[in-house]
């Protein structure tokens, strides 16, 4: 990955738009650039502008609480890690975008942008837009925030945390990887490197070597959970088969006849309980009617009393009318009484309210003349009143004003005199120094040569020490890598051996292999398998055959009871519709019959009169006047028809009987029908296996002879068949045991021969090893002598430098190895400074208090001045003011104009309000007061009216009722109850008497019908019946579930012989498939994939750091990094004899030295790893010396020859020196920045 350009604009202090372009002079040519610009200018803006457009975040968000709330100008709180939070302050809309060059060697544009709402600066912050588009063609791949992420990671190859730590070293995060944990340097080592590849591979061999286990053990477990079978007991098996086929169906006609008969019980039990519940109907009929008697006496008073019903009504109706009249005449009464009072009352106060409204009046206009006075004054005393507070106002500030000015002027003129005092001080002082001015200009890069010469030095010492180790440790590598070689030889002597004994095994294996053929023992398999389908299609034929038998049987029977059945039914469904006619002629004339004979209609007869209309029918004639014939008739017509219904029931009843007959025989038939198909399907089948297997068993070379055509035929010649099959499998089997055992020899003897090829490899590996550190020590000898060359030569190039300086103070030539100098001259250029400094600042204040003084003492001269004025006019309005007071006193008692006429305008609006008021309220009291008189004169009419017609209709009900002999209190009662109740009352006792008439013709059917069913009780109990059904159930189901277990017991025992014959063979092939995995996940496998990554990535940190001491031996040579255990990385310091530190125990500028020298080796692997050429540290080198920062801008400088940049954020000025491209950020006041390249051709 590349970085090609840089834009953007309103990114924090960048508010204007800028564009930084590495494909262009002078950044094209530039291997090293630095970014530089006053601290707050704004230089980290453009690489958070940068990590905004790949990622949608920043370096800078990464600090603070992400709870922490930050105000925005739209009135709302945003996150403090919100990155619209860059956006600058009062912009509406910023953006920020970045070219580069992917992994595939394309080019990209990335896009990030932020706004607000209206485009206004106030507006709310919007939503962020991304957007990824190709640069050639400006296709938009994705501009969805999470889609653009993830594309970028896919194009770079790093997520935003991996582009901080090996792209952007931003401020704080310079020495990330230093401070990364164990499994985020495994990340990003994984990443650098690609060891993802090592971790797929370590998690696939240790699943395929649980795959090759979980095959093997299967195979195994295959071959412990089959058992075949003797001769024996396959013939047992055959007849424990025929015998429980021949009891199935023994059972099942028994417990066909025993349901029969428990179902005849059945229908006895039913017959009783019908008869019971026909005798309860009875009972309870006898027990209404008797119950309904007071009922049948009240409804013959209710029909006696009816023609009286209207005028009792129209009785009672009136003298509630009278009642409701005489409640309404009291009620108007009382009504019209007060109405009367009220109206005089509010006459009266119409009245008086009237004289108060014109006394108000009067006064009112006696006040006018006295308001308008008072009025104009009080207009003038406010104005006198505001023109006097304005003026103590300013007379009080002028007053206020001429004080601070004359304090100022005194404090100014001390500062003055105490400014020259200093002055005199720090001159003097300078004077005193003169000799050591010079090297208080250039102290501190005589510092650093002092520190770096003094380095120097001891590393020289070390590296003397490293080159005389390295030899000693090259000496007893050679001795272990002679006595490794013939280690080597020996363990090869063996493996031959073992291979020419397991050549010799592998010969007898294949011999009796040819011998004994696996498809031998797997045809005997096959041939006993299909002799044993023989055998059972033949036994399943012939039960099929004796079924299908019984059930021809069954079915004959059956069809000759339906004949009968059929017989039966036609004639009881005659009889039951002769008796059904019949009771439909004679229901109507019993029903008349009763209805003229009872109670009701004997009244009415009682009261007709010849020649006058019936009031039930109006006929003029009454033919009937004989009550006994009538009952006579209703009695004969009323037992014909319980006759006739008797007959009915009978009739029914015989038709449903032969009913269920016909329906025994007809499900007996059904029954016997399917059995047959069964029996019929049984036999075809059974054929059908037999035929398939025998042709299936003449195609094997080893069959017998002589084998049954059909399943008719003998079966003895198939069981001497299976006998001789049986006797050839033993043999096969014990030759196939033989060649296992010999092959569990060869795999023996592999397995030790990988234990020595492992050994073999083993020490290979060690033997590598060895050349490996043989190599080490080497090139370690060889660093050591150049190292101690090299720092030989830095002591004395700083020694150089620093002697003049030192012979100018009279220091003598050994000096430089006295460790109390850097105190001695540190002190004395300090002084130097300070005296520098307080000199420029005493010259300076007094430059600045000198105009200062000049100008305070003008002002104070006319604060005095105007204060003078302010205060003179003040008293002048203050004596105008008093004269308008007095004026003013006497007028209105001293109140105020308009409270003192609101108050009289008030009262005069209130009388007439209550004036208007007082008449409204008397007219209305008037007209109510007439409507009362006229409503009073109607109640009384209307009483009147009611009182009369009351006691017409009292007197017609009364002289009614003497007729009928009836008394007041018995109407009352009997007329209770409605007409429509009187019906229903009515309609309840005829309901009564019918319920009666069917009770009785149900019980003589019922009892009818159980004594057809005790006929035909069988012998044996009912609870007899069921205990020995459910025993030949329970049988049924013990040898069902015996002969599902001998079918299956054959089939399994057919398939096992066939599975058997190829077994052994695939155990052993997985037993050797095994073996091998194992010791692959042995040396390689694990579940996580840790085993291998971790072992590539402490390889890849090995060499990472090997790379990164070569740039530490120029940058700082006193450190080396060294990998510890779990991927965890520590300094060894030369000087302290190679001690290992941690690297968290490094002074600021010790460890930004070795995080520059990890991140320069970084970059030299990211052409293999994926990581970018283009490399930006943001600070870090304030805290170096000059020497040390030379050596680090060298090796910055180096990079460019393997074609990477370079980029430095620094606000150190010797930066500016040594590195000729910069892109500058300028302050321009108000918050902004401008950014500008500057070097080569554009400088």
């Amino acid at each position: 990955m590349r970085i090609l350009s840089i834009s953007g604009q309103n990114i924090a202090s960048l508010s204007d738009r800028f564009e930084i372009d590495f494909t262009a002079e002078p950044l094209n040519g530039a291997g090293l650039f630095a970014i530089t610009g006053e601290t707050g200018a704004g230089k980290s803006s453009i690489l958070d502008a940068m990590c905004l457009a790949l990622y949608g975040d920043a370096p800078r968000l990464a600090t603070g609480a992400a709870s922490d709330d930050v105000p925005d100008p739209s009135g709302d709180a945003l996150k403090a890690k919100d990155a619209r939070a860059i956006l600058r302050r009062g912009a509406v809309q910023g953006w920020a975008e970045v070219r580069f060059t992917a992994m595939d060697g394309q080019d990209y544009i990335a896009r990030w942008q932020a706004r607000r709402a209206r485009d206004k600066a106030d507006g709310k912050l919007q939503n962020v837009s991304r957007s990824l588009a190709r640069a050639a063609d400006q296709q938009v791949l994705a501009s969805q925030t999470t889609a653009v992420t993830e594309q970028i990671v896919a194009l770079t190859g790093l997520t935003y945390e991996e582009f901080r730590r090996t792209v952007l070293l931003a401020q704080g995060d310079f020495d990330a990887f230093l401070r990364a944990d164990t499994n985020e340097r495994a990340g990003l080592l994984e990443k650098v490197t690609g060891t993802s590849l090592y971790r797929a591979v370590s998690t696939r061999v240790f699943e395929r070597t649980e795959a090759a286990r979980q095959a093997h053990d299967a195979l195994a477990l295959r071959r412990s959970d089959h058992r075949l079978p003797s001769e024996e007991e396959q013939i047992a098996l055959a007849e424990e088969t025929a015998t429980l086929a021949a009891e199935n169906a023994a059972a099942a006609a028994e417990r066909t006849q025993l349901q029969a008969d428990l179902e005849r019980h059945a229908r006895h039990v039913e017959a009783a309980r019908q008869v019971a519940l026909a005798e309860g109907m009875e009972t309870t009929a006898l027990s209404g009617l008797a119950a309904a008697a007071a009922e049948r006496e009240r409804l013959a008073l209710i029909d006696k009393a009816e023609p009286l019903r209207p005028l009792w009504t129209k009785a009672k109706e009136t003298a509630a009318r009278t009642a409701t009249a005489a409640l309404a005449l009291e009620a108007k009464r009382g009504q019209r009484a007060e109405m009367e009072a009220q109206a005089e009352k509010l006459r009266e106060a119409a009245a008086l309210a009237e004289a108060a409204f014109a006394a108000k009046e009067a006064e009112f206009k006696v006040l006018g003349p006295q308001w308008d006075e008072a009025a104009a004054l009080d207009s003038q005393i406010l104005s006198a009143e505001t023109e006097l507070a304005t003026a103590q106002a300013a007379a009080e500030a002028a007053e206020t004003d001429s004080n601070i000015a004359g304090a100022t002027l005194s404090k100014l003129r001390a500062e003055a005199t105490q400014a020259e005092a200093k002055l005199s001080e720090a001159e003097t002082e300078i004077a005193g120094l003169g000799a050591a001015q010079p090297l208080a200009d250039r102290w501190e890069q005589i510092r650093a040569d002092i520190l770096s010469h003094a380095e120097a030095q001891t590393a020289k010492d070390t590296a003397q020490k490293q080159a005389l180790e390295a030899e000693a440790k090259l000496g007893d590598l050679q001795t272990k890598a002679e006595a490794l070689t013939a280690a080597v030889k020996e363990t090869s002597d063996k493996e031959l051996a073992l291979q020419a004994e397991a050549a010799n095994l592998s010969e007898q294996i294949t011999a009796l292999e040819h011998k004994h053929p696996v498809q031998a023992a797997r045809q005997l398999a096959y041939l006993a398998a299909s002799l044993g389908v023989m055998h059972r299609a033949g036994v399943d034929y012939a039960a099929a055959q004796q079924d299908q038998t019984l059930a021809i049987a069954q079915e004959h029977s059956g069809m000759a009871g339906m004949t009968e059945a059929n017989a039966a039914v036609s004639e009881a469904s005659e009889a039951f519709s002769r008796a059904e006619a019949q009771v439909a002629v004679l229901i109507a004339p019993s029903q008349q019959a009763d209805l003229a004979s009872s109670e009701a209609a004997r009244n009415l007869r009682m009261h007709l009169e010849p020649g006058a209309p019936c009031p039930v029918c109006g006929s003029e004639e009454h033919p009937i006047h004989a009550d006994a014939a009538l009952a006579e008739l209703a009695a004969k017509l009323r037992a014909d028809l319980a006759a006739a219904r008797t007959a009915a029931q009978d009739a029914r009843a015989a038709q449903m009987a032969a009913e269920r007959k016909r329906a025994i025989h007809d499900a007996q038939v059904v029954q016997a029908k399917a059995a047959i198909a069964a029996t019929t399907a049984g036999k075809e089948k059974a054929k059908r296996d037999w035929e398939a297997a025998r042709a299936q068993a003449v195609k094997f070379t080893s069959c017998p002879e002589g084998l049954p055509e059909t399943p008719d035929d003998d079966r003895g010649a198939i069981e001497a068949a299976q006998l001789r099959i049986n006797a050839a499998q033993e043999a096969e089997a014990e030759a196939q045991d033989k060649l296992g055992r010999k092959r569990k020899d060869l795999v023996d003897m592999a397995a030790r021969r990988d234990i020595l090829r492992e050994d073999l490899k083993a020490k290979a590996t060690d033997r590598e090893a060895l050349t490996i550190a043989k190599a080490d020590a080497e090139s370690i000898l060889g660093l050591a002598r150049q190292a101690e060359q090299n720092q030989r030569a830095t002591a004395e190039r700083h020694a150089a430098k620093v002697t003049p300086f030192l012979v100018s103070l009279g220091e003598p030539e050994y000096t430089l190895e006295d460790p109390n100098l850097l105190t001695r001259l540190e002190v004395l250029a300090d002084r130097v400074t300070k005296a520098r400094e307080a000199q420029q600042a005493g010259r300076q204040l007094l430059a600045e208090l000198a105009p200062k003084m000049s100008g305070q003492v003008s002002k104070t001269d006319a604060a005095l001045e105007v204060a003078d004025r302010a205060r003179k006019d003040a008293e002048i309005r203050q004596q105008a003011l008093g004269g308008l007071r007095q004026k003013r006193a006497p007028l209105l008692g001293g109140e105020l104009t308009s409270a003192h006429r609101s108050r009289f305008n008030d009262g005069r609006k209130a009388a007439l309000s209550a004036r208007d008021e007082t008449q409204k309220d008397h007219v209305e009291a008037s007209n109510l007061a007439v409507v009362a008189v006229t409503e009073h004169q109607a109640a009384e009419a209307e009483l009147s009216a009611a009182e009369a017609a009351a006691k017409i209709a009292a007197a017609e009900l009364e002289r009614k009722r003497a007729d009928f002999d009836l008394e007041a209190a018995d109407l009352e009662t009997l007329f209770a109850q409605g007409r429509d109740e009187v019906q229903a009352l009515r309609n309840h006792l005829r309901s009564l008497d019918d319920a009666l008439t069917a009770a009785r013709a149900a019980l003589n059917e019922r009892k009818q019908d159980l004594l057809q069913h005790q006929k035909d009780l069988p012998v044996t109990a009912a609870d007899g019946l069921r205990a020995r059904i459910e025993a030949v159930d329970a049988a049924a189901i013990t040898r069902q579930q015996r002969q599902g277990a001998i079918e299956n017991q054959i089939a399994t025992d057919a398939e096992n012989r066939q599975k058997l014959a190829g077994l052994e063979v695939e155990i052993a092939k997985a037993r050797a498939e095994l073996e091998v995995w194992r010791a692959v996940n042995a040396a390689v496998g694990s579940k996580n994939g840790d085993r291998f990554a971790r072992f590539a990535q402490s390889i890849t940190l090995d060499v990472l750091a090997d790379s990164a001491n070569r740039h530490l031996a120029d940058l700082n040579p006193r450190y080396r990094l060294r990998r510890a255990a779990d991927l965890a990385l520590q300094v060894e310091d030369i000087d302290m004899g190679g001690e290992a530190r941690a690297t968290r125990s490094l002074s600021g500028g010790e460890r930004f030295l070795v995080s520059l020298a990890l991140a320069l080796a970084l970059s030299r692997m990211g052409g293999k790893g994926g990581l970018a050429a283009t490399l930006f540290i943001d600070e870090g080198f304030g805290s170096l010396d000059a020497a040390s920062l030379d050596l680090a801008i060298d090796a910055l400088e180096g990079l460019q020859s393997q074609g990477r940049q370079v980029g430095v954020i620094s606000h150190v000025e010797a930066m500016k020196d040594r590195i000729p491209v910069r892109i500058m950020v300028t302050k321009q006041g108000g918050g902004k920045s401008a950014v500008r390249i500057s070097g080569g051709a554009a400088g």
